[in-house]
């Protein structure tokens, strides 16, 4: 094509050139390499933020199609001999849309199931901020969902994240992203707050140290310990007891009340009566007899009210500990909160439950996890295979199927794949599967200009051989 317009022409010459289109082709190499760097420094996901979903993307491959582009249309009129060239510069505009539609419309998340258990939510990589709050004290209603996205915009103390709630505020302060996090239990004067305890189990064998804290008051926190559980809070009203269980009632700032019972009581003639092992008061410091195994009680701190926070260390790099987490400012109050955890907040005339969470989409269909098999490697605890056995129904189809590291399901346009899966820390049993599940709507797209592609460079190699040659 030729422009009268000599500015036109000149640009056109330039769009449709090696001096354009060499540029472009470095640019997303050295962008690739770049991506591959950040992945292997820290993870996938920082590497999709950073590289693969930034604008540096995005404009070298819209430059990429548009010179392409410009050098087929450069050739017209076309002739036959420019249809295998203009097929390969096809292909590669058709793979470029195809990652364009994925990226827009595409998902990749995953869902956890308890064995035995349901879900039909599949969580995803982008992060919302979600309140809900209650004027009478029972019912929660949502107020704000707020999509945020803290890994390309860190709020900061001089310029913080403000979430606008009527006349009252919270602000997001600080941003980790990989935050390794320890709970630390202290004292507070809230009146609504729960108490605390750290106890000791011992005998010969056995030295047992856990932390109890309600996370409101009147409300029962516990323990199982194998043999027996032990709990923090007043003690149900029952009519026969089948367990060892010991009940820790707060009762002052100073004394606890203990209640132990034996699972080898009998119920007695007076229905709804418990006999008890034995029940009086404890200090911290003091030991009581449980009266089984030679087990001893002893308690080692006390704090009749408490809460629980984090405390945050931030990492450079990502480990199997780490989680991002927010610091947030309300009512003067700061706090840290860990990706896909809740903090209760209290105003002047309501209170809010904060939620820093990954988004969850409903599949429109529901996953059952049957059962769950895992093979170790012998002489260890290390997996070596594990599946799942999954029935997806939905309200017009239902199918069985295993699931397993290499053959994934595929339902009303997702495919399901076994991702990994979670164990009680204690049994090392497993407990829950988690699947990794992918909906990609461009890879059609991809798939056929990988084809037109393929027969381009074929058609070209063809048609240059059948070129005369000078001999």
């Amino acid at each position: 094509m030729i422009f009268k317009n000599k500015i036109i022409n000149k640009f056109w010459r330039f769009s449709c050139s090696f001096q354009l289109g060499i540029p472009v082709i470095a640019m997303i190499a050295i962008t690739l390499a770049w991506g591959t760097i950040i992945e292997s420094r820290f993870d996938a996901f920082a590497a999709k933020k950073i590289v693969y979903d930034s604008w540096l993307m995005w404009g070298a491959m819209s430059l990429l199609v548009y010179n392409l582009s410009v050098v087929v249309m450069d050739r017209w009129p076309w002739q036959y001999k420019h249809y295998p060239f203009m097929t390969v510069h096809a292909g590669i505009i058709l793979i470029i849309f195809g990652g364009f539609v994925t990226s827009r419309y595409g998902l990749d998340g995953q869902m956890l199931i308890n064995i035995n258990g349901k879900n039909n939510m599949v969580s995803i990589g982008q992060t919302d901020l979600v309140v809900y709050a209650t004027f009478d004290g029972d019912k929660y209603a949502k107020v704000a969902n707020k999509e945020v996205d803290f890994f390309n915009n860190t709020p900061s103390l001089q310029k913080p994240f403000v979430l606008e709630l009527g006349n009252d505020k919270i602000e997001i302060l600080e941003y980790a992203k990989y935050a390794r996090l320890q709970n630390k239990i202290k004292a507070t004067s809230e009146l609504s707050a729960g108490a605390s305890v750290r106890f000791q189990l011992m005998n010969a064998n056995v030295k047992q140290v856990e932390q109890l804290t309600q996370s409101k008051k009147n409300k029962l926190a516990s323990f199982n310990f194998g043999p027996a559980k032990v709990h923090l809070g007043e003690v149900p009203h029952r009519s026969i007891l089948f367990e060892n269980e010991i009940y820790l009632t707060p009762v002052d700032s100073e004394k606890i009340r203990y209640t132990i019972f034996n699972k080898n009581t009998k119920k007695t003639k007076n229905a709804g009566a418990v006999k008890t092992k034995s029940t009086g008061f404890i200090k911290i410091g003091q030991v009581v007899s449980t009266g089984w195994m030679g087990l001893e009680l002893r308690i080692l701190d006390y704090l009749p009210r408490a809460r629980e926070e984090y405390e945050v260390t931030s990492l450079e790099s990502p480990n199997p500990l780490t989680t991002s987490a927010i610091k947030i400012r309300h009512q003067n109050i700061e706090k840290w909160l860990a990706l896909n955890d809740m903090v209760k907040l209290f105003g002047a005339t309501s209170a809010y439950l904060l939620s820093y969470q990954n988004r969850r989409i409903d599949l429109g269909f529901d996953l059952k996890l049957q059962q769950f098999e895992v093979q170790r490697y012998q002489g260890t605890m290390r997996a070596m295979e594990y599946s799942s056995k999954v029935q997806a129904v939905s309200p017009s189809l239902q199918i069985e199927q295993t699931i397993s590291m290499n053959e994934p399901l595929k339902f009303m346009g997702y495919t399901i794949y076994q991702a990994s899966f979670q164990e009680d820390e204690q049994t090392r049993q497993p407990i829950a599967s988690i699947f990794s599940i992918n909906r990609d709507p461009g890879r059609w797209i991809k798939y056929l200009g990988s084809l037109v592609f393929s027969l381009g460079i074929i058609w070209l190699f063809y048609q240059r051989r059948k070129r005369p040659t000078n001999i």
